[in-house]
Formats: C-alpha cells, sequence, structure tokens
C-alpha cells in the first residue's frame, strides 16, 4: 500500500515505522490497517495526558475511589477459584481468598483462562482460544534523560512535538521484523524517538527532557538473552539519535534499558506482548481473544475477560475495559430481573 501511494523511501519509512508501533510488520498480513492508523491522527488529532500515563491512571483510580472501589497492588493472583462453573473467588500468592460475585480479568486472556482458572476452562472455546497466537517481534525501549531536546540538523519549531523516525526504508523494517522471528537483533534496528518532555514539561525538571527510545521489533526470545544484548540495543538507538542530531550523547544524563525481558518478568506480560495478542485480523475487533470471547462474557458463569488481548483492541483508549464493563452491567441487570 505504501509503495503505490507513496513515491519515496523518506516518507514510507517513517509511516511504516509509526504503525509498526502496534508491532506489526510490513510484512504482516492487514498490517497496512495500521498505516491508515496513524494517518488518522493526523485528521484527527492524539492526545497525551498532562505527567504522562501514569497521571492517566492516578485519575482512574480516584475515580474509582470516588465510588467507594479501592485498588490494591503487589498482590499476585495465584488461581480463580472456579469450582462449578463459576468464578467465585480470587485466591493470592500468598494465600488469602477474596470471595467475590463476579471477576473481571485484564490480563492476557490465555493466562487468565487456561492458566489461573481453576478448574481452566475447556471444550471448543478454550481449544480456539489456545489457538491465538503473538509474535516474537515486540518492543523495547530505551528511557534517556537529557539536558536538551535531541539537536536535529535543520529542525524547526514544533519537530519535536510527535515521532522522530529513524527509519530510512522499508527494507529496514523488514529486516528488523525478519531478524526478530530469527531470534537476533538486527543493527540498525528500526527505531523512532518521542520526545513528549517538549509537550508537556511536568515530565522533567526545568532545563531537562526525556527522550523515549523504541525498537518495535526486538526478539522476546533472543539467542544468546537480553543481559549483554540490552546496552547494545541501547548504544544502537543513542547512536542512530546522535548522527542525526550531533550533540546528543553529551546531552544524557540517564538511560534505563527496558529490555522485552525484563517487561515480561515485571509487568508478567507473556512473550512480552503488551497488546497480549499479535494485532492481525484474525485477532482484532469482533474476532479478539476469539468471536466466542468478544463479548467479553466467558463460558464460566460470572468470569468476565477485558484488557489489551479482547476485543476490540489494545491501547490507551480503555475501549475493552468500557465494552467489558457494559456487558457486566447487562448481566447483573437480566439477573435482577429474574
Amino acid at each position: 500500500m505504501l509503495e503505490g501511494r507513496l513515491h519515496s523511501d523518506l516518507a514510507r519509512g517513517p509511516v511504516a515505522a509509526f504503525a509498526a508501533h502496534a508491532s506489526a510488520g510490513p510484512l504482516t498480513p492487514g498490517g497496512a490497517l495500521f498505516a491508515f492508523w496513524q494517518a488518522a491522527y493526523h485528521r484527527f488529532g492524539q492526545w497525551h495526558a498532562v505527567g504522562g500515563s501514569a497521571a492517566l491512571i492516578a485519575a482512574l483510580v480516584r475515580r474509582l475511589e470516588s465510588y467507594g472501589g479501592a485498588v490494591r497492588c503487589g498482590a499476585p493472583v495465584a488461581r480463580i477459584d472456579t469450582a462449578g462453573g463459576r468464578a467465585r473467588a480470587v485466591i493470592l500468592e500468598d494465600g488469602e481468598r477474596l470471595d467475590a460475585d463476579l471477576v473481571v480479568t485484564a490480563i492476557d486472556p490465555r493466562t487468565a483462562l487456561l492458566e489461573l482458572a481453576d478448574p481452566p476452562l475447556s471444550g471448543p472455546a478454550a481449544r480456539a482460544l489456545r489457538a491465538t497466537h503473538r509474535s516474537n517481534a515486540v518492543q523495547a525501549l530505551v528511557h534517556v534523560a537529557t539536558d536538551r531536546l535531541p539537536p536535529y540538523r535543520g529542525a524547526r519549531a514544533g519537530d519535536w512535538n510527535g515521532l522522530q523516525s529513524f527509519v530510512d526504508s522499508l527494507d529496514q523494517l523488514r529486516d528488523t521484523f525478519n531478524a526478530a522471528e530469527a531470534r537476533r537483533l538486527h543493527r540498525p534496528a528500526a527505531s523512532y524517538a518521542f520526545t513528549t518532555s517538549a509537550l508537556d514539561d511536568s515530565l522533567a525538571p526545568p532545563g531537562h527532557h526525556t527522550v523515549y527510545l523504541a525498537c518495535p521489533a526486538s526478539p522476546f526470545d533472543l539467542e544468546g538473552g537480553w543481559e549483554r544484548a540490552g546496552p547494545r540495543l541501547a548504544e544502537d538507538l543513542i547512536e542512530q539519535v546522535d548522527a542525526r542530531a550531533p550533540g546528543f550523547r553529551e546531552s544524557i544524563r540517564g538511560v534505563a534499558i527496558r529490555t522485552p525481558q525484563r517487561m515480561a518478568d515485571e509487568l508478567r506480560w507473556p512473550g512480552a506482548h503488551p497488546m497480549h495478542l499479535d494485532m492481525t485480523p484474525d485477532q482484532l475487533g469482533i474476532l479478539r481473544p476469539t468471536p466466542a470471547l468478544a463479548s467479553h462474557s466467558t463460558p464460566i458463569e460470572r468470569l468476565y475477560v477485558t484488557g489489551a488481548g479482547t476485543a476490540p483492541v489494545g491501547g490507551i483508549a480503555g475501549s475493552p475495559g468500557r465494552a467489558a464493563a457494559r456487558t457486566v452491567l447487562k448481566d447483573l441487570a437480566r439477573q435482577r430481573q429474574r
């Protein structure tokens, strides 16, 4: 689609790079959808919560607490009691049992229904869920603290407001995805930067900035592991910025590397996939994660699924959560009418 509509890799590369933010490469069937998706931002705009994503979370927590709800962190779940085909309680790893009238999970649906549910989901619904897929190509991030914005050659006011792409061709992006599927890192890796502190000065102290560097196609399962590869990838990404913005390296005051392995361990993301499942046409909308589970209810009574791996698609918009909440409210209303 890009090769037919855009006549230079100088345009094709950056559009494809932003589309790849969904972990969909140029060779992914249906990947053109994500190029249209990014184009829509230019027509309809894109939003950023002041203070970053954590500020959005804090606002949601305040809203929940205003209704009498409570949030507990650092309480990993060992299993969901689904005896008799109905969700009855959540049991934490420390043995604490939390009895519940209903349970809504926002984690990877395969983990929730096939591993934590006790007994687990079975039958055709389980077989279909087990057949869902996720690739080995996921994001790796390098968070950089600097004392100035990247000094890009010939930069104009506003050039730091969105994505800054370092993908010069579709071939570079294809090669990075192919290498990830082969459990290797490609160098130079396809990469891009966000400098959100240029728009939101609450993200850094006065006179300082945050630079978010990302490779959209790093292998989760990497030949040789990530312990030594993480610093090598960070050096690659920093070098790419410095080549376009001489002096960037000297502006760095701190670096934090978030490899796929680290994200998988800390966030309990299977395969380090933030969307839980691949965002391909067979796993989007009313097909996500499977047609039988796209309504957010499950064959296990009073057990619901939401989150990035459920319909319609993941992202900060919160669409799966809203859809799941509506399903829960409809079910409760029907039960009250009985």
